[in-house]
């Protein structure tokens, strides 16, 4: 199974979603555990040993939204891993037993009894490889409320905390005509009987899950940010499979971001040729905010020689 988002030969922001109960097989979960299950949680741990608020922040969560959240997540883990998740609703424990991790939680739904976590939703998110996003939505406002995001992709969760969608993205070239109705969209996702899915994409030198533009401590800043490209560069797609789920009762979605990683020696003749049709599809500002401006032509000339 891969995820190759750029086969349509076009690179877009539009939203593209797609109604995720109409997939089949694995496509149709929201989380996706697979053989690459433990690298996730180690990068996870390695963030909370560095330290958690970078990756982990709160703003104005609603007490009744997030244990609508944590009540969502904990049915769907059971739901789609049965064999690999147990809770206990008389003495609310759960059991990861992929890995033997214990934990309870308190009748608010909200605290947990740990000192390995800082909260419920800090522990659930911990027992999954996706990245998970709170976004609240109120009669005049919207807003990012909870963000635990330990696969960054050159941009820092503590830097868009609180702040509503419009001014989350604006800085994405081609988002323009998105944002201009995207209040209604927002409250189209919250309100939706079955979660959608979507699928972004780009390019990177390593398969390093974290790329917070802040190194951890005693990391060079150069070798951490990567971008770095020359002739003897190995070029991945780095792909986000994106969900977003609607609790139309806390008036709020979820959002989930799973990272992919593919080679692109990997690919084939035809996949590479769609590639760099649509790499060359990119505006001169997509490239930039991609990080590609200075390496597009390495990157055409390795897959013009291949496709």
């Amino acid at each position: 199974m891969k995820y190759l988002p750029f086969l349509s030969g076009i690179y877009s922001t539009a939203p593209g979603l797609a109604s995720t109960t109409k997939a089949t097989g694995r496509d149709a979960l929201i989380f996706q555990i697979d053989e690459s299950y433990k690298q996730y949680l180690n990068n996870k741990k390695d963030c909370r040993n560095e330290n958690i608020s970078k990756y982990y922040c709160e703003e104005r969560l609603n007490p009744e939204t997030i244990q609508c959240v944590n009540q969502y997540l904990i049915n769907q883990f059971i739901k789609e891993y049965p064999d690999q998740f147990e809770v206990n609703n008389y003495d609310l424990s759960f059991l990861n037993k992929l890995t033997g991790e214990r934990f309870t939680w308190n009748k608010d739904w909200q605290t947990v009894n740990t000192n390995r976590y800082q909260s419920l939703y800090d522990a659930l998110c911990c027992q999954v490889q996706e990245d998970i996003a709170v976004f609240q939505l109120s009669n005049e406002e919207d807003w990012l409320a909870a963000i635990h995001l330990c696969s960054p992709n050159h941009w820092a969760p503590e830097e868009k905390i609180g702040k509503p969608f419009q001014a989350i993205h604006a800085p994405v070239p081609g988002m323009e005509k998105t944002l201009l109705h995207y209040r209604k969209m927002l409250e189209s996702i919250v309100h939706a009987s079955s979660p959608f899915t979507r699928f972004a994409w780009g390019v990177a030198t390593d398969t390093r899950l974290n790329h917070h533009p802040i190194p951890p401590p005693a990391i060079d800043a150069k070798e951490w940010k990567g971008r770095e490209h020359d002739s003897t560069s190995t070029w991945y797609i780095r792909t986000e499979r994106q969900n977003l789920i609607g609790l139309g009762s806390a008036n709020t979605f979820l959002f989930t971001i799973r990272t992919y990683f593919y080679s692109m020696n990997e690919l084939t003749a035809d996949e590479k040729k769609m590639l760099l049709i649509a790499l060359r599809s990119m505006s001169a500002e997509a490239l930039q905010y991609k990080g590609l401006s200075e390496s597009i032509k390495l990157l055409e000339e390795f897959l013009a020689k291949q496709a």
